[in-house]
């Protein structure tokens, strides 16, 4: 995978993530898992912003040498 393809899934995964926060905080409003929801849905974003990061950063110091 190149870097920008691991770029563009990266901006992707963030908008997704990003959706569906706002879509979770629609739908349960009032309720006392509101933050809990969202903060877990942060967490996970986590996992693929990393993975994509690492790729990037990974080819980036290939072309370097």
């Amino acid at each position: 995978m190149s870097s920008k393809k691991a770029s563009i899934l990266n901006i992707v995964t963030a908008l997704f993530f990003a959706s569906l926060i706002i879509i979770s905080s629609y739908l349960m409003e009032g309720s006392e898992q509101k933050d809990t929801i969202m903060y877990l849905l942060i967490a996970v974003w986590f996992i693929p912003f990393t993975y994509f990061s690492k790729i990037e950063n990974k080819y980036k110091k290939a072309r370097k040498c």
